[in-house]
């Protein structure tokens, strides 16, 4: 089996020593839609009977589960076919419908990926023909690599595979052009806010906090960021929350709702997403409060919260 030296090696076991070995001959990429990191995908495939090669968070770091001669089972029938060829396979980190487009250090981390499984196992550089022919492709790409079909990796990224990934795969393998060091744009600026005034919330309404500044995230191509939150409220009570991206126009896209329980005395909540952002949108995060007893219509109060995260320009 070959492991890749430029991702973390997070071995799954039983199925890297239990499943039977392939001869390279695709690398298909897939959006695994969820905002993970390659850790929290580890854990995902070790609880389910399937998994990737690899896994890609949006900053760029990458993991490796499987060795690349063993079978994994991400592409249905380009896992293993009679022959004993199958495809390589990368999920990578994307919003909860896959629509949005892989962040620059994703596009970085795919590519250097590409050349390496050129040089490790000879894949030609070429867009897949057909469903068993050699080359790269996306999961989409043939109703042979789905079982009973698929949009992943989702339109922008499909652009993205055509435009700039597999265009800069074959430069990069062919010397056209030299692979950078790391870029500037790669590290990252730092989220760190705190306030301590009091913030009343009233049951059933989403609320606006300003967490040291209204808008979080500006100016940024991805993010991740967390809003911790300090709450007095009856137990039993629910809080949700949600990151969301505020446009110019006034229109906004809803990050997924995360969910905590109030407890007795104080409750020390959080509340976390990860994701791209597009130009001209801001991350704002908002919350709102559910008591336990619907005819409660006590407020719940903040009395203290910070954000911290990071985000890449």
């Amino acid at each position: 089996m070959a492991w890749y030296p430029g991702a973390q090696k997070l071995e799954l076991q039983p199925e890297s020593d239990a499943q039977p070995a392939i001869i390279p001959t695709q690398l298909i990429f897939h959006s695994i839609a969820a905002p993970w990191t390659p850790a929290r995908t580890y854990e995902y495939w070790r609880e389910t009977n399937l998994e990737s090669h690899f896994g890609l968070g949006y900053d760029g770091s990458l993991a490796q589960y499987i060795g690349t001669q063993t079978r994994a089972d991400a592409n249905y029938q380009a896992n293993r076919r009679p022959d004993g060829t199958g495809a390589v396979s990368v999920e990578s980190a994307s919003n909860m419908d896959a629509t949005d487009p892989w962040s620059p250090a994703q596009v970085e981390a795919l590519i250097r990926l590409g050349v390496w499984v050129h040089q490790q196992h000879s894949i030609p550089l070429r867009i897949c023909r057909t469903a068993a022919d050699p080359g790269y492709g996306y999961h989409r790409l043939f109703p042979e690599w789905s079982a009973g079909g698929t949009a992943c990796p989702g339109d922008a990224r499909v652009r993205q595979f055509h435009d700039v990934v597999f265009p800069g795969i074959v430069a990069r393998a062919t010397g056209q052009t030299p692979a950078p060091t790391p870029p500037e744009f790669d590290v990252p600026y730092t989220l760190g806010e705190y306030t301590g005034t009091t913030v009343s919330l009233p049951p059933n309404i989403w609320t606006t906090l300003t967490l040291g500044r209204l808008d979080l995230v500006a100016g940024a191509q991805s993010y991740t960021a967390t809003a911790y939150l300090t709450v007095k409220a009856p137990v039993g009570g629910v809080l949700q929350g949600r990151f969301y991206h505020h446009r110019a126009d006034g229109s906004r896209w809803d990050g997924p709702i995360v969910e905590r329980a109030t407890t007795d005395g104080s409750s020390f909540v959080d509340f976390t997403h990860a994701g791209s952002i597009s130009t001209g949108e801001t991350a704002r995060f908002e919350i709102t409060y559910a008591p336990a007893n619907a005819t409660d219509t006590a407020p719940a109060t903040i009395t203290a919260a910070r954000a911290r995260g990071l985000y890449w320009k």
